[in-house]
C-alpha cells in the first residue's frame, strides 16, 4: 500500500485538473467560472475542506430528465439528439452542481444488433414508456468459478459473453487467445476465426461497435455543450466490486448466496481475481474523460443480503482494495450505497485515508454523520418517493432537515438516493433550490 499522504496529493491533483475546466470549449468566461465553482464545491466536499461554502447538490439521474420531457423510455434508448437535448434542457432549468450521464441510457439499436440479453430494454422485453431492467439468470455455472480464476479474460470472452449476448454466441467455439503466440500456431487459431459463425458475429460485434461510435458522436455534442454550459458530470468512469460482478452478472444472488456455504474458498478466490480489472476499468474512463470520479454502485452488500460476518469476509476486502487501487491512480471512488447500510458504517469508516464518497440510498442519514462525518464524504439519503408524491413545500422541509443532519461537518453532497427514472418539474426544481437556500454554511 502506498503511503496514504501521497495517495491523496494524487487525488488532490486529478481534482484539480477536473476543477480547471482543462481542455473545454467553453461559452463564456461565465460558464467557466460557473464550472470552476461548481467543481470546486464537490471537490471540497470530498476534501471534507472547512472553507467550503454551501452543499452542493448532484441529483442522480438516469431517465429522468427525459422522461420529464415526455419522452418515452424508448425514443430516449434510440433518439440520441432527443436524449442529449433533454440532458442540456435539465441542467439549464434546475441548475445542478452536477450533470447525470446520458450515456448510461445507452443505444438500443446496438443492443438489438448484439442480441443482448443481460438487460430488457423498453420495445425489447419492456413496455415503451418504462426503462430498462435487469434480467438476472445464471450465465456462470458453479463448476465454472475455475475457468474463472485461471483466466478472466478468457472467462469472458469465451464463456459469458457468448451467453449475454446472443450474436456473439460463436464465441464460445472460438479458439483460446494464447493459440496465436507464435507462427506455426497462428494458422490454426486463424482457421477457428475465420469459421463462418465466427464471421458473422465478428460482423455484428463491428456492426454494433459501429453503431456505439456514432451514437456517442451525435450525443457528444450535447454532453460538451452540457460542460461548456458550465456543469461538471458526476463522475468519469464506473467500476463494480467484485462480490457484485460475480453475484450480479455472472452467478445470479440466490447462486452465489448458496456458493458462500458450498464453495467459499472458490468465492474468495474468485473476488481476489476481479480486483485488478475492475480497478483498471474505473481508471480507464477516469483518464479517459479528465474526470477523477468512479462510480460504484454496490448491490450485495447491503443490510439484509447477508451478515457483517459475512460482509467482513466475502464483500468488503475485495470492495476496499478497488477503491485504494483507484485512488492510488488518482481516482475518487464514489460508492452508491444501494438499499441500507446501517450495519455497515464502521466499515465505511476505514476509508478515511482517502478521498472518497459513500451516496446512500436507504441508510439513516442521521447515524451516516455520526460514524461518517469528518472522516469521507457522504451523500444522498432524500427518498426518491417525495420527489414524486410530495408537495415543493414537503420537498424544501425534508430538504433542509437532511441537510441539517448530514451536513454539519462539511463533507455532504445534497443527492436523491436512488437513481432517477421519473419526476416532477415542481418538486425537482425545490429539491435543488433547497440546496442553495439552506445548504449555505
Amino acid at each position: 500500500m502506498s503511503d496514504m499522504s501521497e495517495v491523496r496529493k494524487k487525488q488532490d491533483a486529478f481534482l484539480d485538473k477536473w476543477i480547471s475546466g482543462e481542455g473545454i470549449e467553453f461559452i463564456s468566461e461565465e460558464t467557466k467560472a460557473a464550472y470552476q465553482e461548481r467543481a470546486g464545491l464537490i471537490a471540497a466536499a470530498f476534501r471534507l475542506d472547512d472553507s467550503i461554502k454551501r452543499v452542493p447538490v448532484m441529483p442522480l439521474t438516469t431517465f429522468a430528465p427525459t422522461m420529464m420531457k415526455g419522452i418515452s423510455g424508448k425514443e430516449a434508448m434510440y433518439n440520441p439528439d432527443a436524449a442529449g437535448q433533454a440532458y442540456v434542457d435539465f441542467c439549464e432549468t434546475y441548475q445542478p452542481d452536477a450533470a447525470g450521464a446520458a450515456p448510461m441510457l445507452m443505444y438500443g439499436p446496438a443492443l438489438e444488433t448484439l442480441k443482448y440479453n443481460l438487460y430488457k430494454w423498453p420495445g425489447q422485453g419492456v413496455p415503451d414508456n418504462l426503462s430498462y431492467q435487469f434480467h438476472e439468470k445464471e450465465y456462470m455455472t458453479a463448476d465454472e468459478y475455475g475457468k474463472l480464476i485461471s483466466d478472466p479474460t478468457d472467462f469472458y470472452l469465451r464463456t459469458w459473453m457468448p451467453r449475454t449476448h446472443g450474436a456473439l454466441a460463436p464465441f464460445a467455439d472460438m479458439p483460446p487467445i494464447y493459440g496465436a503466440m507464435e507462427l506455426p500456431m497462428l494458422g490454426p487459431w486463424l482457421v477457428g476465426i475465420g469459421t463462418p459463425p465466427m464471421q458473422e458475429a465478428l460482423k455484428a460485434l463491428m456492426e454494433a461497435g459501429k453503431q456505439c461510435f456514432d451514437w456517442i458522436n451525435t450525443m457528444g455534442a450535447y454532453l460538451g455543450k452540457i460542460m461548456a454550459m458550465g456543469f461538471p458530470f458526476y463522475a468519469g468512469g464506473a467500476t463494480k466490486a467484485p462480490f457484485d460482478t460475480i453475484s450480479d452478472s455472472f452467478r445470479g444472488t440466490t447462486q452465489l448466496m448458496m456458493d458462500l456455504y458450498r464453495k467459499p474458498d472458490m468465492v474468495l478466490e474468485a473476488v481476489e481475481r476481479l480486483v485488478q480489472p475492475m480497478i483498471d476499468a474505473g481508471i480507464a474512463g477516469a483518464v479517459a474523460n479528465n474526470n477523477p470520479i468512479v462510480f460504484i454502485p454496490l448491490h450485495k452488500g447491503a443490510d439484509g443480503f447477508m451478515s457483517n460476518a459475512q460482509f467482513e469476509k466475502f464483500y468488503w476486502p475485495t470492495l476496499k482494495k478497488v477503491m485504494y487501487g483507484l485512488a492510488e491512480a488518482g481516482c475518487i471512488p464514489g460508492c452508491f450505497v444501494e438499499g441500507g447500510y446501517n450495519q455497515r458504517l464502521e466499515y465505511l469508516a476505514d476509508t478515511s485515508d482517502i478521498r472518497c464518497m459513500y451516496l446512500f440510498d436507504r441508510t439513516d442519514m442521521t447515524k451516516a454523520a455520526e460514524v461518517l462525518g469528518g472522516k469521507v464524504c457522504i451523500a444522498g439519503g432524500f427518498p426518491v418517493s417525495m420527489i414524486l408524491t410530495a408537495t415543493p413545500e414537503k420537498v424544501e422541509e425534508e430538504t433542509k432537515k437532511l441537510i441539517d443532519a448530514a451536513g454539519k461537518d462539511k463533507g455532504y453532497i445534497l443527492s436523491i438516493g436512488c437513481a432517477l427514472d421519473e419526476g416532477k418539474h415542481d418538486t425537482m426544481l425545490a429539491f435543488c433550490n433547497a440546496a442553495k437556500t439552506h445548504g449555505v454554511y
